[in-house]
């Protein structure tokens, strides 16, 4: 037996000592198993069909969009180390520091790409991730529940995508601003509203960079995260379905 080997025994029994990782872990997958034995048969399962479909290029999305939020959350972590959403009202310095990473921070104009078409990524596999369950029928009985989940991390993946727009504060950001205050203005009842919430007003203040930086980097990762963990969880309890 190796040193790596050893190490992780090691490590393993010292934290099994102190948190019984074995004897949770046994729980869990008995509970799991019990779970999955009350669960509908499948149509493969009542009549033993081939499961073919897993190999399926589409129905390897919802792990590519876990992918592309995984590597958006690393390089959105990177970038807001340089990021300055601005000071006392004042959104210039948002445009300046993405000047600064474009330009002289090392291989940040790379980060950036990667960021930027990332995002583009996640919301095409999300959207093709969504098309996929529904054409299949994997929103039916008995998983409603997490297709309305994903229904919200699809909205929720467009607003990420939308507050970040924002950020940089350059001319198509500014456009894409206007063309959103107007939209949440033009809701009825609710709509003053929602602009206050968004946009720190009914017109474009110097506050809206940081109030969208906020939601972009505070509010919608911790939604985001845990609603990605109830849906993972759901999928693991429930299998993946197979089309109808």
């Amino acid at each position: 037996m190796g040193v790596a080997e050893r190490s992780f025994l090691w490590v393993f029994s010292w934290l099994d000592t102190r948190f019984r990782l074995q004897d949770y872990w046994n729980m869990s997958k008995g509970a799991y198993y019990n779970m999955h034995r009350q669960m509908p048969l499948t149509h493969a399962e009542k009549y033993k069909l081939r499961i073919i479909w897993y190999w399926y290029p589409l129905y390897c999305l919802g792990g590519i969009s876990f992918l592309s939020f995984i590597i958006l959350v690393i390089t959105g972590t990177v970038l807001g180390i340089y990021y300055v959403p601005g000071g006392e009202g004042d959104p210039s310095p948002a445009y300046a520091s993405m000047q600064y990473i474009m330009t002289e921070l090392p291989f940040g104009y790379i980060l950036r790409a990667v960021h930027h078409w990332t995002t583009h990524f996640m919301v095409a596999s999300v959207f093709l991730h969504m098309c996929r369950v529904y054409f299949t029928g994997a929103y039916r009985n008995p998983r409603e529940l997490n297709w309305l989940i994903g229904v919200a991390l699809m909205a929720l993946t467009i607003v990420f995508g939308y507050s970040g727009y924002l950020l940089p504060w350059d001319s198509l950001a500014y456009g894409a601003a206007i063309i959103g205050i107007n939209l949440a203005n033009s809701s009825p009842l609710v709509g003053k509203y929602i602009a206050t919430l968004l946009f720190s007003g009914s017109e474009l203040t110097p506050l809206t960079v940081t109030r969208m930086y906020f939601i972009h980097v505070f509010i919608l990762p911790v939604i985001v995260t845990t609603l990605i963990i109830i849906h993972l969880f759901i999928v693991w309890v429930q299998g993946i379905a197979e089309p109808h």
